[in-house]
């Protein structure tokens, strides 16, 4: 892949993608690697007042950091992007109705953010043929 003779296009989904896929692995990466327990304790906390079970919360907050490590990893090296991709946008639906049951509705409208790059890339990726 020579990125030189890309045409715009190309390059601009790539880098879109890169640039997604370390802000994904970046998010994973400081909670596993960081305060693992911490994440998902606090998670279960925030959601205390929900009608949402403390333990399936903290299950989800243990399991929400690995995902976004992996689905950064897929993002960056490009390997099963559809996938991985998807992967994503389910991800983001299950934060999507995490935040808006918490009525964080400026976080809601950072999280459509990431679905709109998530959306640009799957649109406008061109497999390899």
């Amino acid at each position: 892949m020579n990125i030189l003779k890309m045409s715009n296009k190309m390059l601009a989904v790539l880098m879109l993608r890169l640039v997604t896929g370390v802000n994904y692995l970046m998010h994973g990466a400081v909670r596993v690697f960081g305060d693992y327990s911490g994440f998902a304790n606090a998670m279960a906390d925030d959601f205390s007042g929900t009608f949402l079970p403390a333990f399936s919360v903290r299950l989800l907050g243990y399991a929400i950091p690995v995902v976004e490590l992996i689905i950064g990893v897929i993002l960056i090296i490009g390997y099963q992007l559809r996938l991985g991709l998807i992967a994503a946008f389910l991800l983001m639906a299950v934060l999507i109705f995490g935040m808006s049951l918490l009525q964080q509705w400026g976080v809601v409208g950072t999280q459509m953010i990431y679905v709109l790059a998530l959306f640009l890339i799957l649109y406008f990726h061109e497999e390899d043929k």
